[in-house]
């Protein structure tokens, strides 16, 4: 009887400590995770484009992504998007650099953080573009999703 209460003692003790030793996704957060596109709506043309994306749960920020890529297109071409890989700064910050021609852009932020992902996309325009050359973004965002999985090999 007293080897079964100690097996059972030992049992217990190390379910217990398994449960402490849980990590961020299961530690009771679920709050959703939440990106912000910091890079301005309108920059100049023939000059590097910081790309940048602030990433929280709640009211915490981020500071352990899994992956945070930037999918960057000319309005059109979705196709021809490139994949940039961000890194993280600080404060839940995570920054790449692009170089982009005059044009209408769109950039979305493919993050993946504590087993969630968010993609929010924002338009960006470079320059001053003639209006004719815009075209509106009809592309379905499974889409990007393809493009991050070659990007990746996920």
């Amino acid at each position: 009887m007293k080897q079964l209460t100690l097996l059972m003692l030992v049992f217990l003790l190390l379910a217990a400590c398994g449960n402490e030793e849980s990590g961020t996704a299961s530690s009771g957060n679920i709050e959703p995770l939440t990106v912000e596109i910091l890079t301005p709506e309108k920059v100049e043309a023939e000059e590097p484009t910081l790309l940048s994306a602030s990433v929280m749960q709640g009211e915490e920020t981020v500071e352990d992504a899994d992956e945070v890529i930037f999918e960057v297109w000319e309005s059109g071409n979705r196709n021809g998007a490139e994949m940039i890989e961000a890194k993280h700064t600080k404060d839940g910050v995570y920054e790449a650099e692009a170089e982009l021609g005059e044009g209408l852009y769109f950039i979305q932020a493919h993050t993946t953080a504590r087993l969630m992902h968010a993609m929010p996309k924002q338009e960006v325009t470079v320059g001053n573009p003639d209006p004719a050359s815009i075209v509106p973004d009809d592309s379905d965002d499974t889409e990007g999703m393809k493009n991050v999985e070659e990007h990746t090999g996920h």
